[in-house]
């Protein structure tokens, strides 16, 4: 089961921050190669596409894409919940996705 929120873009457009029901799920990997499917990042080909996760900055636009333009089984499959919240304000997300996350992390608005 997923919520969501939807966050107003310029023009009207809006686009939904997708959450996993249960924060619990947030189980994603902390080492190895990930690459995200096309649908979530297509600035990329190939290894262009492939992050890292023994490379905190890798990591972390990881996290930046898959929270902003994944759906909540994207997030369950690359987040770790734990992870996530170590790194939250260093976090490079658009005011309106941090908005919707940080009530369900429990962190004050950065």
């Amino acid at each position: 089961m997923t919520t969501s929120a939807f966050r107003r873009r310029r023009g009207g457009w809006r686009r939904p921050v997708l959450l996993p029901a249960d924060l619990a799920e947030l189980r994603g990997p902390l080492t190895g190669i990930v690459q995200l499917p096309l649908r979530v990042y297509a600035s990329g080909q190939g290894p262009a596409r492939s992050f890292d996760l023994s490379n905190e900055a890798e990591r972390m636009e990881l996290y930046e894409i898959v929270l902003t333009n994944g759906t909540a089984e994207d997030v369950c499959r690359y987040v770790n919940r734990e992870e996530l919240l170590r790194l939250w304000r260093r976090l490079w997300l658009p005011p309106d996705v941090r908005q919707v996350w940080e009530p369900r992390l429990g962190v004050a608005a950065s």
